[in-house]
């Protein structure tokens, strides 16, 4: 049987940190696209592409959905002024152009011409104010908060948005134009509590259309009439079918058994190796423009604990053996984290903000002078009496379908032991998990990750600032909210990196989360079946971007 080779196709951003030796026996890796090899097969139009991955989109309000599987789903249903490209730049997408003033106080998107709803209504100008305004009406998940600074909204025409902002703000074109959705005002201002609204039958401008969702088991779509930036103006697929499954390992099976025909979840690189016997199978890797963590409650509003307390944060995060995290957890498709900004962004990280190296006596000793000690004989140590002054013994949730996160768990759960710490792992659903963590604040410690954090001129304070939505630990620190707010909007990128340095200064002090890693995501697809895949940065667009999939079309079978 012929040796299958893996593709790794990189985001030009970080092709210098994985490069990488082809992982197939005695072939090289090649830095071709997916799908850009010839083939005789001239693309036509039909088929149905099934897409595997492991929960339920969180929901089909695109206004409120926060979850990677959700992304995947409402993204080719509703569109964006702009997209990510194969580069990993953010590029006009249902927007022509955008431009910004000499000051930064003024951005236009200009719209494509001739753009319409599902329902046949035309997309204009009015549906993009409509969304920003709504969102900030009803203080909708973290993307209102991106309007704090927008003093007033012109429509001139039905092509034209400008915006008028308070101050120079030089992420707002790509945050807004790359996170926010645009929904139809003529259907969305009929919704009176957008927050509760499920949205069953989504009427959106993307690729494709909404059929049906039987929950537990698939997501169906069916091809949009028309979509300007497919090949020949609308997609070539009829149906795209996400097929829901309980674990990564079931949907490896499922791929092997011609049952999908693309992951949108990566799999592990033990089920890379044994997909790689499959002639039909090929697969590529990308890198994350996120990063995973294990993060602390410090809401001080709880009952006192030990994760409100610095000095045993600090000695976790020593205890924690990233390394084998890395080579075991994550079979070496990682890369080693010291803070919030990711190795992949060079140029934001402060090479002196350097997270402790593993060291279990130096945590004991850190945990000792803070007061912690084994009082009762049992081998777990109790906290001070101002963090409970009981057995630290911590609940650690995470994604029960995450094979990563469950390795991981392990791993902590050791790490943890070697410091008299005791983590009682948790498996949860991933959307019971996500309500636990960011609407409920129900956790003690877990184990997450962000998908894609792209403008590092303002990540810090999207994540940790005391009045940021998606601040789900409860931190609250002055200072950290001075350096990251000037960082936010700081006239210049030199400025702004300044305060970026500061911020990880002040990170490594105080460790609110712990970062672990920077995963390389490894995809599958029947390349036998199905060609015209695009390769785009993170899981969150993968090869299941709303491009890619508008260019894929099914083989001639022979």
């Amino acid at each position: 049987m012929q040796s299958r080779k893996l593709t790794k196709t990189l985001a030009v951003v970080i092709l210098s940190l994985l490069l990488l030796t082809a992982c197939s026996s005695n072939q090289t890796a090649t830095n071709s696209t997916p799908g850009s090899e010839q083939t005789a097969d001239k693309p036509g139009f039909g088929g149905t592409l099934r897409i595997g991955m492991t929960a339920d989109p969180d929901t089909l309000n695109p206004l409120v959905s926060n979850t990677t599987p959700g992304n995947w789903v409402n993204s080719l249903i509703y569109p964006h002024l702009m997209t990510m490209n194969i580069e990993g730049n953010k590029v006009p997408d249902i927007a022509d152009s955008v431009q910004v003033s000499n000051d930064g106080k003024l951005v236009t998107f200009k719209l494509r011409s001739g753009l319409h709803w599902q329902d046949g209504q035309p997309l204009t100008s009015a549906d993009v104010k409509f969304t920003g305004e709504y969102l900030v009406k009803h203080k909708l998940q973290w993307t209102s908060e991106i309007f704090d600074q927008v003093e007033s909204v012109e429509t001139p025409d039905e092509l034209t948005v400008t915006y008028k902002l308070k101050q120079p703000y030089p992420s707002f074109v790509g945050t807004v134009g790359y996170w926010i959705r645009i929904v139809p005002k003529h259907i969305w201002e009929k919704v009176s509590d957008p927050k509760n609204f499920d949205n069953k039958e989504p009427i959106g401008a993307g690729p494709f259309a909404f059929v049906k969702w039987e929950k537990g088991q698939y997501v169906e779509l069916k091809a949009a009439n028309e979509w300007f930036s497919a090949p020949e103006r609308r997609p070539y697929l009829d149906k795209v079918i996400f097929k829901i499954y309980p674990d990564i390992n079931t949907m490896v099976l499922a791929l092997q058994a011609d049952e999908i025909d693309v992951t949108a979840q990566d799999i592990p690189m033990s089920a890379v190796r044994q997909l790689e016997t499959n002639e039909a199978i090929q697969i590529v890797q990308t890198p994350s423009l996120g990063y995973a963590y294990y993060s602390f409650n410090l809401n001080p509003k709880r009952a006192p604990l030990p994760t409100q307390d610095k000095n045993f944060r600090l000695a976790m995060a020593m205890a924690t053996d990233k390394k084998t995290i890395i080579n075991v957890g994550l079979e070496g498709a990682g890369i080693d984290i010291d803070t919030p900004i990711s190795p992949v962004f060079a140029d934001w990280v402060n090479p002196k903000a350097k997270a402790p190296a593993y060291d279990v006596a130096k945590a004991k000793e850190l945990l000792a002078k803070a007061g912690y000690k084994d009082s009762d004989g049992n081998g777990i140590i109790n906290a001070p009496e101002q963090y409970g002054g009981k057995d630290v013994e911590l609940k650690l949730m995470y994604d029960s379908a995450n094979a990563f996160h469950q390795k991981i768990a392990k791993i902590l759960v050791k790490n943890a032991s070697e410091i008299s710490v005791k983590l009682v792992p948790v498996p949860v659903e991933f959307n019971t998990l996500n309500s636990k963590i960011f609407n409920e604040k129900d956790f003690e410690m877990h184990i997450g990750r962000w998908g894609v954090l792209d403008e590092q001129s303002e990540l810090m304070q999207s994540l940790f600032d005391s009045e940021a939505s998606l601040n789900f630990t409860g931190l609250k620190s002055q200072e950290l909210d001075n350096i990251v707010r000037a960082a936010k909007f700081a006239p210049t990128k030199e400025k702004s990196r300044e305060k970026v340095f500061a911020a990880q200064e002040w990170f490594v002090t105080e460790f609110p989360v712990v970062p672990i890693y920077v995963q390389k995501f490894n995809l599958a697809y029947n390349s036998e079946k199905f060609d015209g895949f695009k390769l785009y940065p993170s899981d969150l667009q993968g090869l299941v971007d709303p491009d890619s999939l508008a260019s894929v079309y099914q083989k001639k079978q022979r």
